[in-house]
């Protein structure tokens, strides 16, 4: 009688992961159901932005310190950031949570948000534009921040030459880089601090925990975009039409303070998510446009709100 073969018993999918370094990318899950997949996404968000506001919090405790403005502190905010950063490990870190958002945009599920920049693209350089001068125009530049994947625009590849980054690379032609720490006309391993034709915010700029440093993220890609150069930024859609501090009118008012008009908007009020194009415009003398920005203000009123908000700073203007 043969030997009995036991079945390997599955995982279940929030288990806690090995590190980046002892896990590979192959051995994450390549499909969930979209209850899991949104639960993973929304926690890791939370538990980022309450990272983020305690080690603001100690950073400040810290300076006050050294500074002898307090003469003790105590542990609590270590511990407290210990136990966030131990939920985001046992959920699997950020490569988990990176795997859940392929997930989320793979085709099973609507496709990525490419596609959507693809077809305004060909609409705003090729639609009149016969196949030889199409030719002679060249490729478009595209730096895809946040990628996911290595090759979301290979079917555009005649048409648009993209480079990704994202701050943990899931493939080695995805560049491994913080977009904030990109210095323009600065000298870069991959040349990332050049000028570029277009630049892709596909669910970024919500995942950055804080309202302020989302306003320099905007900042940042209107100084490395060329002259008229093109700004796709993806956003659930909640985070603009469910927010106590923006609304879509406010968001096209700040878009244009920090330089960019709207060029396209794809979004149905019954969707998850919305697609804007902005057009870069010259910066001029903006910071009194800037002051609009500059503090959190009560759009909307209602217990069922969320805090989404984008902050702008003088010193950037």
């Amino acid at each position: 009688m043969g030997r009995i073969r036991q079945k390997k018993k599955k995982q279940p999918i929030t288990q806690p992961a090995a590190s980046a370094k002892q896990q590979r990318p192959s051995s994450l899950p390549d499909s969930a159901s979209s209850q899991t997949t949104r639960g993973i996404i929304r926690r890791f968000h939370v538990l980022n932005k309450q990272k983020a506001r305690l080690q603001k919090a100690t950073e400040k405790t810290k300076t006050a310190l050294r500074a002898g403005k307090l003469k003790a502190a105590g542990g609590k905010g270590d511990v407290e950031l210990a136990e966030i950063e131990g939920e985001m490990e046992a959920l699997g870190g950020l490569e988990r949570y990176q795997a859940m958002s392929s997930i989320g945009q793979s085709g099973l599920k609507g496709g990525g948000s490419e596609k959507v920049l693809v077809k305004w693209l060909k609409e705003i350089y090729w639609s009149n534009v016969d196949a030889e001068s199409a030719k002679g125009r060249g490729k478009l530049e595209l730096l895809d921040v946040g990628a996911l994947k290595h090759d979301n625009y290979k079917k555009a590849s005649s048409l648009i030459s993209a480079t990704p980054i994202d701050l943990h690379s899931r493939h080695p032609q995805i560049v491994e880089q913080d977009f904030m720490q990109i210095s323009p006309g600065e000298a870069n391993p991959h040349n990332l601090s050049r000028e570029w034709d277009v630049i892709s915010l596909s669910l970024v700029l919500n995942f950055v925990p804080d309202a302020r440093e989302r306003g320099r993220m905007l900042h940042l890609a209107h100084m490395l975009l060329k002259k008229d150069g093109l700004l796709f930024v993806v956003l659930p859609l909640p985070c603009v039409v469910n927010s106590r501090y923006l609304t879509i009118e406010h968001w096209t008012s700040l878009m244009k303070a920090v330089g960019f008009d709207r060029v396209k908007e794809q979004w149905k009020p019954t969707g998850k998510v919305g697609y804007w194009l902005f057009r870069k415009t010259p910066r001029g003398q903006r910071k009194a446009d800037y002051r609009d920005f500059e503090k959190k203000a009560v759009l909307r009123e209602g217990s069922a709100r969320n805090n989404f908000c984008i902050l702008l700073d003088l010193h950037d203007a």
